[in-house]
């Protein structure tokens, strides 16, 4: 059990080095009109979910389905980050400062997880953009192995927008 944490946290850690920022400082996310099909995700969530599982669909992979337990855990670290105005996948200064620690915060016993975070993108379709031209990121996107996820967006107090999106199975006790 412990290499298997040991494992599952390297792994989300492993992308850090990708984390993706744009270059230009960004616009205020545009509004969007809301889903005309009941949603957990607000529209411009629900518009990053929609590109993830496209990316995913056009290389014969399932697509990715809605999680709870992973949406909290990627808002907790969502507005940490803009809370801390620091895109990191740890944040030592926050009370969840890992994904292994927001996982067992939120009971979601995991086989396998990932966490995707960016700053400052304008867009939901520049954000996916700038995950899949992340290899570390990409990983994660295309990972056949997870098949739940969650997405949250949070804006700092100086505007910077934070995005993270957690990826997952369930560990099985069969």
């Amino acid at each position: 059990m412990r290499v298997r944490r040991l494992l599952a946290a390297t792994a989300c850690l492993l992308p850090v080095s990708g984390c993706a920022i744009p270059m230009a400082a960004p616009p205020a996310p545009p509004a969007v009109a809301a889903p005309s099909s009941p949603s957990p995700y607000s529209a411009y969530e629900n518009r990053i979910f929609q590109l993830i599982n496209g990316e995913r669909a056009r290389r014969g992979i399932r697509p990715l389905v809605y999680n709870g337990e992973l949406d909290r855990m990627a808002k907790i670290q969502a507005t940490n980050m803009a809370h801390f105005q620091k895109m990191a996948h740890v944040l030592p200064e926050a009370q969840l400062p890992t994904l292994a620690d927001r996982a067992h915060y939120v009971g979601y016993g995991y086989r396998e997880i990932a966490e995707n975070v960016a700053l400052g993108y304008p867009s939901a379709e520049s954000v996916v953009q700038g995950w899949m031209n992340s290899s570390g990121h990409r990983r994660n996107i295309l990972n056949a192995g997870v098949v739940e996820t969650g997405i949250g967006i949070a804006r700092s107090s100086a505007g910077g927008i934070y995005y993270a999106q957690v990826f997952g199975s369930r560990l099985s006790l069969h």
